[in-house]
């Protein structure tokens, strides 16, 4: 079932990231898109995503503001739409409502007060420290970006508006040291941050140059760089500091349910509308050609129950019958589902039958990652039965 929408208010931005799928990549769907979506369409998929996720339904269906830059789309929109999002809770639907935004203009405190009465949250993309954000986002201009972005953050905070920000986003840049991106993180005034895996990278285009995969796969770039961030955020021990792939591949490792992107890909379970109203396939298959994220389904004339029915849609909901056959014995099956999906991007089928160009990467980060947490828990576990306060207690591991 479809748990969250990804809803392109616009097709348009007012920076220029060197690495964006939207824009900067293969995919130029955007050239074909209006750059503002409609009010009405936007109601329009309200109404499909309310006739889809059944009412008194405990579990949210999560529904993403995204772009472009989606602050940019008029404030007069988003009070209309957030009202009848408002007017569906009450007549019992759960939706969450989120938006994820690059922060470079400030919002008016008119639209930070709609966004405080109906829950919306934000997520601000951010790259790291200030010299590494404002290699690749740049405004239109050429301009680094990092100290408006701080400022509109700072502003928010001594406004009062800081429980808003749910975390930024940032994209992994293995010339960053690990710890230099961890002070960072620990200097936010919202400590929390989801770094995602490179998105660029699939088997037409992988990390390594020509006939080099050998030797990539003895030393792979970004799963040495994740694996050094976590040994450093694990000996922090600091509760108060969130890196979400962490956070939820502790959650899995220990036995919880649950998956994010880059985590266990047993379903993807989410949908993206376009500005003109199309349905469209997950973003992260944009690398992978013009056009590729396109389908034949628009909200005008189809329900959200409908997509379940294309092939790749009924791929994607269950992607743990898309294992790769090289990860069936692999020791990381569980937590890894044959990789983040830009990687397994396919211009001809959407999703390859291989496992991620990234496998030496992600196998690397494993495997320091899981073996740091079974050793702690193994160290605890001799501990607590090995205290005598603990065996005249009663206490067990």
């Amino acid at each position: 079932m479809f748990r969250s929408a990804i809803v392109k208010l616009t097709a348009v931005c007012d920076i220029d990231c060197t690495y964006c799928y939207m824009f900067n990549q293969a995919d130029q769907t955007f050239k074909r898109m209006p750059a503002r979506m409609l009010l009405p369409t936007a109601l329009r998929l309200l109404d499909r995503i309310c006739d889809y996720h059944p009412q008194g339904e405990p579990e949210p269906f999560t529904i993403v503001l995204h772009g472009g830059e989606p602050m940019l789309w008029p404030d007069a929109g988003f009070a209309a739409l957030l009202a009848q999002v408002a007017l569906r809770r009450e007549q019992g639907w759960n939706l969450d409502v989120a938006v994820q935004t690059n922060l470079v203009q400030p919002i008016t405190p008119e639209l930070l007060a709609l966004f405080r009465e109906h829950r919306v949250s934000l997520g601000v993309s951010l790259d790291g420290p200030r010299e590494v954000n404002d290699a690749a986002r740049v405004d239109r201009r050429g301009r680094g970006t990092y100290e408006r972005v701080m400022a509109n953050v700072k502003r928010m905070l001594a406004d009062g508006d800081g429980a808003l920000i749910g975390g930024f986003l940032s994209v992994a840049n293995p010339s960053l040291p690990p710890a230099e991106f961890l002070a960072w993180v620990r200097s936010l005034p919202v400590p929390k941050v989801d770094v995602l895996w490179p998105i660029e990278f699939n088997w037409r285009n992988p990390p390594w140059t020509l006939g080099a995969s050998h030797a990539y796969a003895a030393e792979p770039r970004y799963g040495a760089w994740y694996a050094e961030l976590f040994r450093a955020w694990w000996a922090l021990d600091d509760p108060g500091l969130t890196i979400r792939l962490f956070n939820n591949l502790l959650h899995v490792s220990l036995g919880g349910q649950g998956h994010i992107d880059a985590l266990v890909n047993d379903s993807y379970n989410m949908f993206v509308v376009n500005t003109d109203g199309s349905y469209e396939y997950p973003d992260y298959l944009r690398v992978a050609g013009d056009g590729s994220a396109s389908t034949p389904f628009h909200i005008d004339t189809d329900g959200i129950a409908v997509l379940a029915g294309d092939p790749l849609f009924a791929r994607l909901l269950d992607l743990r019958a898309e294992l790769p056959a090289k990860c069936e014995g692999c020791r990381h099956r569980r937590v890894c589902g044959g990789g983040f999906l830009p990687g397994r991007s396919d211009a001809r089928d959407g999703i390859a039958s291989r496992e991620s160009v990234l496998c030496a990467d992600q196998m690397h980060f494993f495997d320091a990652a899981l073996g740091l947490i079974e050793s702690s828990l193994q160290k605890r576990d001799t501990h607590v039965h090995s205290d005598p306060a603990n065996a005249a207690t009663g206490l067990q591991a």
